[in-house]
């Protein structure tokens, strides 16, 4: 969804000659990816959740994973790394705040919303994205270190306390609290830092497609389970991807990610896709706008399921297309479209 601007992430959909197969799938895998975003977002409560949550889940992993991927730490001038990647993303966070506040009439919580990622609930991403950049120079010692493996220890121990010590034990984090580990970093701390150590080649295995594949869909199971088990428990948000099985299956699928990338032998022909990929920001940002406008009509509640995620997509990717067609490319991305 984000990227270091130092590679060429936006493929021209007409002049395929300008960029290398190997960013046609990366394009190809936010697409899946944002496509998953939406799905997971116009998915009805109850078994729907419990059934394709954690098909959809490897959403927000994907992006996280493919941001730390593409991130060059050797040699890296921080101060100017810093100011490309949070001036890219903080811009249109503001504006997007301004629009999701004003659209819930009450734009005497823009202050608070603009801290907190109030605005919408899927902004927490653009704030965890800004932690992981300004953590990338700690992350990358690390990774480089002879502790490198405290790493994967982080997100497992943070969801310990954030989700299951107060799921056993029947309380509630404090409001405070709970807005600080929903914004914070730590539970996605795996897929960023398995991008980092894959990318820079801090490790550097061969992994089976078909072992990962087998494996992937063994994890989606186990997913299914824990959350038909968090659903019964009457926990919140009990579809997300921040459980333990929700790791799992999200590194597995970032390690089918990579392992197609080094493979190398992947040919995207759809068009369509590498669109979607290309704005995947931009339909990130808006999607939930659209949600929220079409649950106004008296039709969308009787809209079958993914035939709403089928137009949601339809207007954000409109909105995005038609407004960078418009407003041209610098305008397009203060707003986040592109």
């Amino acid at each position: 969804m984000i990227t270091d601007t130092t590679t060429p992430m936006r493929p021209s959909t007409t002049a395929s000659t300008t960029q290398s197969p190997r960013n046609y799938v990366i394009q190809w895998f936010r697409a899946i990816a944002i496509v998953a975003v939406i799905i997971a977002h116009t998915c009805p409560a109850g078994m729907w959740t419990v059934v394709v949550r954690p098909v959809v889940n490897i959403c927000v992993p994907v992006f996280l994973f493919l941001s730390g991927y593409l991130t060059k730490v050797d040699g890296r001038d921080w101060g100017a790394f810093y100011k490309k990647r949070i001036v890219r993303v903080i811009i249109p966070y503001l504006i997007w705040t301004v629009i999701y506040t004003i659209e819930r009439g009450n734009i005497a919580k823009l202050p608070n919303n603009i801290l907190t990622a109030g605005g919408a609930s899927h902004m927490y991403y653009i704030l965890v994205y800004i932690q992981f950049v300004l953590l990338t120079p700690a992350l990358a010692a690390l990774a480089k270190s002879r502790y490198h493996y405290l790493g994967w220890f982080v997100a497992p121990v943070f969801l310990i306390f954030y989700k299951y010590i107060p799921l056993m034990g029947g309380y509630q984090l404090t409001a405070y609290a709970g807005i600080a580990c929903w914004n914070a970093c730590l539970g996605w701390f795996t897929f960023y830092y398995l991008g980092i150590m894959l990318g820079n080649r801090i490790i550097e295995k061969r992994y089976s497609l078909r072992v990962l594949v087998v494996l992937y869909i063994a994890s989606i199971l186990l997913q299914m389970g824990e959350t038909y088990a968090w659903l019964q428990a009457e926990a919140s948000n009990p579809g997300g991807v921040l459980k333990i099985s929700g790791l799992l299956t999200g590194a597995l699928f970032s390690l089918i990610v990579y392992t197609v990338l080094q493979q190398g032998r992947f040919e995207v022909k759809s068009r369509f896709m590498l669109l979607v990929g290309e704005y995947s920001f931009g339909i990130y940002l808006c999607h939930v706008l659209f949600i929220r406008l079409l649950k106004l009509t008296p039709f969308y509640e009787s809209t079958p399921f993914l035939v709403n995620a089928v137009l949601v997509l339809a207007l954000s990717l409109g909105l995005c297309y038609l407004g960078n067609k418009l407003l041209g490319e610098r305008i397009s991305r203060w707003l986040g479209f592109k």
